[in-house]
């Protein structure tokens, strides 16, 4: 028998911290009713959101596209914050890991590390 296993993160839903009182209905919203998306996965500090989504099979070409809709649309509904939206396998696996962490301490500085290896990945 012979077992093959990869890195691809399994994002089928989404999933949301919010660590402010910013509604997040809107980002709920706009993640689910994507039909390019198969899951999402949002963090929001003070004055950041990272949301990082999981394409389906066929949009994987359109990635970068997918990524300046999304932001262009989360920007509309929070323009007191700094969006970055990524496609990124290895930022969705970051970013679950940190969710799955639940770090509370630090949460904005790990949030700009993975904003800027986002920013570094394109």
């Amino acid at each position: 028998i012979l077992l093959l296993t990869g890195c691809v993160p399994n994002l089928n839903e989404v999933r949301i911290q919010n660590e402010t009182d910013a509604n997040i209905e809107e980002a709920e919203s706009v993640l689910e009713n994507d039909q390019r998306l198969t899951g999402a996965v949002a963090i929001f500090t003070d004055k950041e959101i990272i949301a990082v989504v999981n394409v389906k099979t066929f949009s994987r070409f359109n990635k970068r596209k997918i990524e300046k809709e999304l932001t262009k649309k989360m920007e509309k509904h929070y323009k007191d914050y700094e969006v970055t939206v990524s496609a990124d396998n290895k930022i969705i696996y970051e970013t679950m890991k940190l969710m799955d962490a639940d770090v509370k301490e630090k949460l904005s500085e790990k949030v700009k590390e993975l904003k800027l290896l986002s920013e570094e990945e394109t």
